[in-house]
């Protein structure tokens, strides 16, 4: 759930930008109104044009278009963008509506206008000319750049203009996060009233609409809707159902749905858009999916056929639909869902502080409150978490904001009736009847939500017709467009699939009696890293062969420690200050899974880690599947929040990362209670519920697994009093923690060597 961008978002923000750094002259003078603004906000543009680097290719396509628009070098916008397209979906054919707002603009200004009445001419004979060219889903993403709010974009603006005001030279950074703002807000300035003009003709023309749909629940909660069906079809239709807590871009991707084939309809949780009810997440999805579902099954135009998908939060609302099944729904495409009482907003019985920004974010307005998701003040607000080593609980109290849902959520640490009641548990599994698609991803930070449910499913269900498509993508890319690099890592061609593509196809096959998506060729399908190839299985167990078992040892060397496939009477005492806080763990904009880099050429700086390396492989063979932890270890603690990470290192030297694991000793065994140590008894638990990837390893690699304790700003820190972890503090580490691990203590990690 961490990276909770959407689409209209990512089409007009693609990545964060890491550039290279390099300082350059700023005049406050030169930039206080509009019109000196206009004057040399350009300039500012040309200036960092002629010193920008990236290494990140996508990233320096992305910015470049942006800053030559602001240059006014208008016609290179067109190549530029196509040029963008290629770096970050390794695809600039079937992606071209990417970038039509930016497009048509550059265009527009290209062939001088005269004047506005000029301008408003000849910018819709280009909007007409470049949507034209594009096929149906294309032109719903070129209309879904102005979904956008002016008022907003002009806060950015100012905002950013405003953190550099007292600056006499800024940063390449601050002058392209600068000039990226003027982009969208000049942009959408000069064009915004114009094509929502254009979208309402078209739409009319297109479509039957109706977004001001308000169902009444059974208990007096109401939810809101937005419908959009084909003017061409007279004649029921299956429909395809999002349940969606980000509300804003509704009608665009309802339209997105009508022009495939479906009648499209989103809903709103309660308190979103049209509604008053409390805005509470989780909280009522289970009944009110339920309720919206039977309403549109009676509607005249639906022909008794429903399916659902979408990510993220959208992912647990189809779990949660499932809960109590209606005859209607028959098929659900659950993507990077979210574990609610899982993996968010605890990842194995660990509170993370990203959960409070999110509450703001979905809960601030009846919208979504981007501006506030992207402020800077988290990474502070979670600085000074860590450095004042408050409680956990006064989280929102030190943001200035107390927050209900946050201390409400906080009152359920373990996985207790509150969770349970929001998804199927046990034998509600077994009354699932329908099809369904699971998606993830091996750097999804929903991960471990989405398997939940599918493990689940598979331990309780005996018709076995869950379908698994993971591969090496992100929570973004997971739901329908895979980046063809993440950080570093430029993905194979193979795993570059359209996934939104294969969901309606999956929709085609269920809902319309279609063909099969042809990469569905088994029931476990999976994308292996390093081969450029699917492999598919009948299921999660048939991804591996065997299991390579690995022991912690010390070595011969002075404090190097390696893995071993043999137990071993060594023991390896570790000690954490939870009182120092000298180092705090690198913050980064852009991460997956915790990793700010897939292929660094050495580890990060982690002093409560120690790192474990095998030796050399002698043959090839692949990792398939999640490594299992087995830990014996004796602690003085009642508790201990354990991290353990997952690289090859390659023949070369350079490492790959793989896996990020965290997990409650105390809850390891079961979630909804929690089990206390015995301070100085030798303990073993069994980690079981980590994150999976799948990689093709080299003769000549080794395993490197980083073993330790978590103390990190991004997550509530586990002193080991006992107390209700949310309420201990840098007052109970007055006794550093002392633990000790045995040498019977090993990584079971699945590997296939066909």
């Amino acid at each position: 759930m961490k990276a909770l961008v959407n689409f209209l978002s990512l089409l007009i923000f693609f990545l964060f930008n890491q550039s290279f750094s390099q300082e350059i002259n700023f005049q406050k003078g030169n930039f206080s109104d509009s019109i000196s603004i206009n004057k040399n906000i350009p300039d500012l543009a040309k200036q960092v044009i002629n010193v920008y680097k990236d290494q990140n290719l996508a990233n320096y396509k992305d910015n470049l278009f942006r800053l030559k628009l602001v240059a006014k070098e208008y016609s290179s916008i067109t190549t530029l963008l196509r040029e963008t397209c290629q770096a970050t979906y390794n695809d600039s054919i079937s992606n071209r509506g990417v970038g039509f707002a930016y497009r048509v603009y550059a265009n527009t200004m290209n062939n001088n206008p005269k004047d506005k009445t000029d301008f408003a001419s000849e910018f819709k004979n280009q909007f007409y000319k470049v949507y034209n060219s594009l096929d149906e889903k294309n032109q719903v993403t070129a209309e879904m750049y102005y979904d956008r709010n002016l008022s907003e974009l002009k806060t950015v603006f100012y905002d950013k203009l405003k953190s550099i005001e007292n600056k006499t030279k800024i940063s390449t950074e601050e002058a392209i996060e600068v000039c990226r703002a003027y982009c969208s807000y000049n942009t959408f300035s000069s064009t915004l009233v114009n094509a929502k003009e254009i979208i309402t003709n078209i739409a009319n023309q297109k479509y039957i609409i109706d977004e001001n749909i308000l169902l009444t629940m059974s208990d007096g909660g109401t939810i809101s809707a937005t419908l959009v069906r084909n003017k061409k079809i007279d004649t029921p239709k299956p429909v395809v159902l999002m349940f969606n807590i980000y509300a804003g871009a509704d009608l665009s991707t309802c339209k997105d749905i009508a022009t495939r084939g479906f009648i499209g309809v989103i809903a709103n949780p309660r308190g979103k858009r049209l509604s008053n009810s409390n805005i509470e997440p989780f909280e009522h999805d289970a009944n009110d999916t339920y309720e919206v579902i039977d309403w549109i099954s009676k509607q005249s135009w639906c022909n008794g056929k429903i399916g659902m998908y979408g990510g993220s939060y959208l992912g647990f609302t189809q779990w949660s639909a499932t809960k109590k099944m209606h005859p209607a729904l028959k098929t659900i495409v659950p993507q990077v869902a979210v574990g609610a009482g899982i993996d968010y907003p605890m990842q194995n019985g660990v509170f993370m502080s990203y959960m409070l920004q999110w509450i703001h974010f979905v809960t601030n307005n009846k919208l979504i409150d981007l501006k506030e998701f992207n402020d800077e003040r988290w990474e502070k607000l979670n600085e000074n978490y860590f450095k004042k080593g408050i409680a956990f609980r006064d989280l929102d109290k030190l943001d200035g904001r107390p927050n209900e849902i946050f201390q409400r959520w906080l009152n359920h640490p373990n996985y207790d009736e509150y969770w349970q009641k929001m998804t199927p548990q046990k034998e509600e599994f077994s009354k699932i009847n329908i099809p369904i698609l699971t998606i993830t991803g091996y750097y999804d930070d929903d991960q471990l939500g989405a398997m939940h449910y599918y493990k689940e499913y598979m331990k309780w269900n005996k018709s076995n017709n869950n379908y698994l498509l993971i591969g090496p993508y992100d929570h973004f890319g997971a739901q329908g467009f895979p980046l063809a690099e993440l950080i570093d890592y430029k993905i194979d061609e193979a795993a570059n699939i359209p996934i939104i593509d294969i969901v309606f196809d999956w929709f085609n096959f269920t809902l319309k009696d279609g063909k099969k998506p042809e990469i569905l060729k088994d029931k476990v399908n999976f994308q292996l890293m390093g081969a450029n190839s699917w492999k598919h299985v009948p299921s999660i167990d048939k991804m591996s062969d065997d299991k390579f078992v690995l022991y912690l040892n010390k070595s011969n060397n002075e404090g190097k420690f390696i893995l071993q496939n043999e137990k071993n009477g060594n023991t390896i005492k570790q000690i954490i200050d939870f009182k120092d806080r000298s180092f705090m763990p690198k913050y980064s904009k852009i991460s997956y899974c915790g990793f700010d880099m897939l292929q660094p050429e050495k580890l990060p700086e982690q002093p409560n880690m120690i790192v474990f390396e095998s030796e050399p492989l002698t043959d090839d063979l692949a990792i398939t599947g999640a490594a299992i932890a087995n830990l014996e270890f004796t602690c003085n603690k009642k508790d201990v929040d354990i991290a353990f990470q997952l690289y090859e290192k390659t023949p070369d030297g350079k490492y790959f990362a793989l896996s990020n694991n965290l997990a409650r000793a105390s809850m390891a065994k079961d979630n909804t209670k929690r089990n206390l140590l015995m301070p100085g008894k030798k303990q073993n638990i069994l980690f079981e519920n980590n994150f999976m990837a799948c990689k093709q390893l080299k003769k000549g690699s080794s395993i490197v697994i980083l073993l330790g304790i978590n103390k990190s700003q991004s997550w509530q820190i586990n002193y080991g009093t006992g107390k209700d972890v949310s309420d201990e503090s840098i007052l109970d580490a007055e006794i550093p923690l002392e633990i000790e691990w045995t040498g019977n203590s090993y990584f079971a990690i699945p590997i296939s060597r066909k």
